[in-house]
Protein backbone atom coordinates (compact mmCIF):
# COMPACT_ATOMS: atom_id res chain seq x y z
CA UNK A 1 0.00 0.00 0.00
CA UNK A 2 1.31 3.59 -1.06
CA UNK A 3 1.03 6.08 1.95
CA UNK A 4 0.31 9.43 0.30
CA UNK A 5 3.10 11.99 0.83
CA UNK A 6 0.41 14.64 2.51
CA UNK A 7 -0.15 12.05 5.14
CA UNK A 8 3.16 11.59 5.75
CA UNK A 9 4.24 15.32 6.20
CA UNK A 10 0.94 15.61 8.67
CA UNK A 11 2.28 13.05 11.09
CA UNK A 12 5.63 13.89 11.15
CA UNK A 13 5.00 17.74 11.64
CA UNK A 14 4.01 16.87 15.43
CA UNK A 15 6.10 13.86 16.47
CA UNK A 16 6.55 12.04 19.90
CA UNK A 17 10.25 12.51 20.77
CA UNK A 18 8.94 10.38 24.48
CA UNK A 19 9.90 14.04 26.27
CA UNK A 20 7.98 14.09 29.96
CA UNK A 21 5.37 16.15 29.31
CA UNK A 22 4.37 14.81 26.39
CA UNK A 23 1.49 11.93 26.31
CA UNK A 24 1.74 8.59 24.59
CA UNK A 25 -2.16 8.43 24.53
CA UNK A 26 -3.25 11.43 23.26
CA UNK A 27 -0.23 11.28 20.72
CA UNK A 28 -2.03 7.40 19.81
CA UNK A 29 -5.61 9.17 19.33
CA UNK A 30 -4.33 11.71 17.05
CA UNK A 31 -2.22 9.34 15.25
CA UNK A 32 -5.30 6.90 14.36
CA UNK A 33 -7.64 10.00 13.66
CA UNK A 34 -4.96 11.37 10.81
CA UNK A 35 -4.76 8.12 9.10
CA UNK A 36 -8.41 7.64 9.51
CA UNK A 37 -9.06 11.04 8.16
CA UNK A 38 -6.61 10.64 5.36
CA UNK A 39 -8.80 7.58 4.01
CA UNK A 40 -7.41 4.34 6.15
CA UNK A 41 -10.36 2.29 6.75
CA UNK A 42 -11.39 -0.89 7.92
CA UNK A 43 -8.77 -3.89 6.89
CA UNK A 44 -6.29 -1.30 5.39
CA UNK A 45 -6.01 0.59 8.39
CA UNK A 46 -3.85 -1.69 10.56
CA UNK A 47 -1.19 -1.76 7.29
CA UNK A 48 -1.38 1.96 7.33
CA UNK A 49 -0.78 2.31 11.18
CA UNK A 50 2.34 -0.13 11.25
CA UNK A 51 3.75 1.73 8.12
CA UNK A 52 3.21 5.32 8.99
CA UNK A 53 3.44 5.10 12.74
CA UNK A 54 7.59 5.40 12.91
CA UNK A 55 7.18 8.64 10.78
CA UNK A 56 4.86 10.12 13.74
CA UNK A 57 8.04 9.39 16.40
CA UNK A 58 11.35 11.50 16.93
CA UNK A 59 14.44 11.41 19.64
CA UNK A 60 14.46 8.44 21.88
CA UNK A 61 10.83 7.45 20.99
CA UNK A 62 11.46 6.26 17.37
CA UNK A 63 14.94 4.96 18.75
CA UNK A 64 13.04 2.85 21.03
CA UNK A 65 11.03 1.69 17.82
CA UNK A 66 14.19 0.75 15.58
CA UNK A 67 15.48 -1.08 18.77
CA UNK A 68 12.77 -3.88 18.02
CA UNK A 69 14.24 -6.83 15.96
CA UNK A 70 12.35 -6.74 12.09
CA UNK A 71 9.05 -8.10 12.43
CA UNK A 72 9.07 -8.47 15.65
CA UNK A 73 5.85 -6.19 16.06
CA UNK A 74 3.63 -8.06 13.71
CA UNK A 75 0.42 -6.33 14.74
CA UNK A 76 -1.03 -2.97 15.83
CA UNK A 77 -2.25 -4.12 18.95
CA UNK A 78 1.30 -5.01 19.57
CA UNK A 79 2.47 -1.74 18.76
CA UNK A 80 -0.21 0.25 20.97
CA UNK A 81 0.69 -2.14 23.75
CA UNK A 82 4.62 -1.72 24.34
CA UNK A 83 4.29 1.93 22.75
CA UNK A 84 2.28 2.78 26.62
CA UNK A 85 3.85 0.45 28.69
CA UNK A 86 7.10 2.38 27.78
CA UNK A 87 5.95 5.70 27.45
CA UNK A 88 3.63 5.34 30.17
CA UNK A 89 5.31 3.49 33.29
CA UNK A 90 3.71 2.41 36.10
CA UNK A 91 5.06 5.46 37.97
CA UNK A 92 3.37 7.74 35.65
CA UNK A 93 -0.10 5.88 35.94
CA UNK A 94 -0.03 5.54 39.82
CA UNK A 95 0.65 9.64 39.22
CA UNK A 96 -1.65 10.60 37.13
CA UNK A 97 -4.61 7.83 39.10
CA UNK A 98 -3.38 10.09 42.27
CA UNK A 99 -4.14 13.43 40.49
CA UNK A 100 -7.66 12.64 39.69
CA UNK A 101 -8.16 10.72 43.28
CA UNK A 102 -6.44 14.34 44.74
CA UNK A 103 -8.78 16.90 42.59
CA UNK A 104 -9.75 19.92 44.28
CA UNK A 105 -11.02 23.47 43.36
CA UNK A 106 -8.44 25.95 42.84
CA UNK A 107 -9.04 29.03 44.82
CA UNK A 108 -11.39 31.50 43.29
CA UNK A 109 -10.84 28.83 40.14
CA UNK A 110 -14.41 29.08 38.16
CA UNK A 111 -17.02 26.20 37.24
CA UNK A 112 -16.08 26.17 33.52
CA UNK A 113 -12.23 25.86 34.56
CA UNK A 114 -12.19 22.98 36.77
CA UNK A 115 -14.36 21.43 35.06
CA UNK A 116 -12.27 21.17 32.34
CA UNK A 117 -9.00 20.78 33.94
CA UNK A 118 -11.19 17.68 35.53
CA UNK A 119 -12.30 16.45 32.16
CA UNK A 120 -8.27 16.50 31.21
CA UNK A 121 -6.81 14.67 34.21
CA UNK A 122 -9.18 11.94 33.06
CA UNK A 123 -7.98 11.92 29.21
CA UNK A 124 -4.82 11.81 30.82
CA UNK A 125 -4.90 8.61 32.62
CA UNK A 126 -7.83 6.42 30.26
CA UNK A 127 -6.87 3.74 31.92
CA UNK A 128 -7.69 4.78 35.73
CA UNK A 129 -11.32 2.42 36.17
CA UNK A 130 -13.08 4.96 37.51
CA UNK A 131 -16.70 4.34 36.65
CA UNK A 132 -19.05 7.24 35.40
CA UNK A 133 -20.81 7.60 39.36
CA UNK A 134 -16.49 7.40 41.00
CA UNK A 135 -16.05 9.86 38.86
CA UNK A 136 -18.62 12.50 40.21
CA UNK A 137 -17.94 11.28 43.78
CA UNK A 138 -14.48 12.22 43.41
CA UNK A 139 -15.01 15.56 41.14
CA UNK A 140 -18.12 16.71 44.06
CA UNK A 141 -16.04 15.73 46.95
CA UNK A 142 -13.33 18.16 46.01
CA UNK A 143 -15.65 21.28 45.20
CA UNK A 144 -15.75 24.45 47.47
CA UNK A 145 -18.61 24.43 49.97
CA UNK A 146 -20.37 27.48 47.52
CA UNK A 147 -19.83 25.69 44.51
CA UNK A 148 -21.89 22.37 45.88
CA UNK A 149 -24.41 24.89 47.19
CA UNK A 150 -24.68 26.01 43.22
CA UNK A 151 -24.26 22.32 42.16
CA UNK A 152 -27.57 21.13 44.70
CA UNK A 153 -29.73 23.99 43.75
CA UNK A 154 -29.53 23.60 40.34
CA UNK A 155 -30.36 19.87 40.94
CA UNK A 156 -33.24 20.70 43.08
CA UNK A 157 -31.74 18.67 46.31
CA UNK A 158 -28.54 16.97 46.65
CA UNK A 159 -26.47 16.28 43.38
CA UNK A 160 -25.30 13.24 44.33
CA UNK A 161 -28.91 11.84 44.61
CA UNK A 162 -28.82 12.38 40.61
CA UNK A 163 -27.61 9.65 38.14
CA UNK A 164 -24.38 10.08 36.60
CA UNK A 165 -25.81 11.31 33.13
CA UNK A 166 -28.48 13.63 34.79
CA UNK A 167 -25.52 15.40 37.01
CA UNK A 168 -23.40 15.47 33.77
CA UNK A 169 -26.03 17.67 31.88
CA UNK A 170 -26.53 19.81 34.92
CA UNK A 171 -22.47 20.31 35.81
CA UNK A 172 -22.33 20.88 31.39
CA UNK A 173 -24.89 23.50 31.86
CA UNK A 174 -23.62 25.47 34.68
CA UNK A 175 -19.82 25.09 32.80
CA UNK A 176 -21.54 26.71 29.86
CA UNK A 177 -23.28 29.70 31.50
CA UNK A 178 -20.33 30.53 33.71
CA UNK A 179 -17.77 30.18 30.92
CA UNK A 180 -19.95 32.67 29.27
CA UNK A 181 -20.63 34.96 31.78
CA UNK A 182 -16.67 35.35 32.77
CA UNK A 183 -16.53 35.71 29.09
CA UNK A 184 -18.52 38.57 29.02
CA UNK A 185 -17.06 40.45 31.83
CA UNK A 186 -13.24 39.61 31.00
CA UNK A 187 -13.02 42.63 28.42
CA UNK A 188 -14.58 45.05 31.38
CA UNK A 189 -12.58 43.93 33.89
CA UNK A 190 -9.57 44.43 31.96
CA UNK A 191 -10.38 48.01 31.27
CA UNK A 192 -11.13 49.33 34.74
CA UNK A 193 -7.77 47.86 35.35
CA UNK A 194 -6.18 49.40 32.85
CA UNK A 195 -7.84 52.81 33.85
CA UNK A 196 -6.73 52.34 37.85
CA UNK A 197 -3.54 51.10 37.08
CA UNK A 198 -3.40 54.67 34.55
CA UNK A 199 -4.92 56.69 37.25
CA UNK A 200 -2.10 55.48 39.86
CA UNK A 201 1.02 56.47 37.91
CA UNK A 202 -0.39 59.89 36.79
CA UNK A 203 -0.62 60.39 40.47
CA UNK A 204 2.65 59.27 41.20
CA UNK A 205 4.05 61.12 38.41
CA UNK A 206 2.14 64.54 39.86
CA UNK A 207 3.39 63.87 43.30
CA UNK A 208 7.14 62.95 42.23
CA UNK A 209 6.96 66.28 40.04
CA UNK A 210 5.42 68.26 42.89
CA UNK A 211 8.29 67.29 45.22
CA UNK A 212 10.70 67.72 42.71
CA UNK A 213 9.54 71.58 42.40
CA UNK A 214 9.64 72.03 45.99
CA UNK A 215 12.96 70.76 46.49
CA UNK A 216 14.15 73.47 43.23
CA UNK A 217 12.12 76.03 45.41
CA UNK A 218 14.11 75.77 48.85
CA UNK A 219 17.40 75.76 46.46
CA UNK A 220 16.33 79.16 45.06
CA UNK A 221 15.42 80.80 48.62
CA UNK A 222 19.00 79.70 49.80
CA UNK A 223 20.45 81.66 46.85
CA UNK A 224 22.46 84.74 48.01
Amino acid sequence: MELKPALLSLISSHPFAGLDYEDPYTHLSTFMELCITMGAFDEDAEAVYLRAFPFSLAGKAKTWLQSHPNKSLNTWEEVEEKFIVRFFPPSRFISAKSSIVTFSQGSDEPVCEMWERFKALLRRCPNHNFGDTAQLHIFYSGLKPQTKMILDASAGGTMMSKSSEEAIVIIDSIAASDYQSHHDRAPTQRKGIMELDTQNAILEKNKLLTQQIEALTKQIDQLP
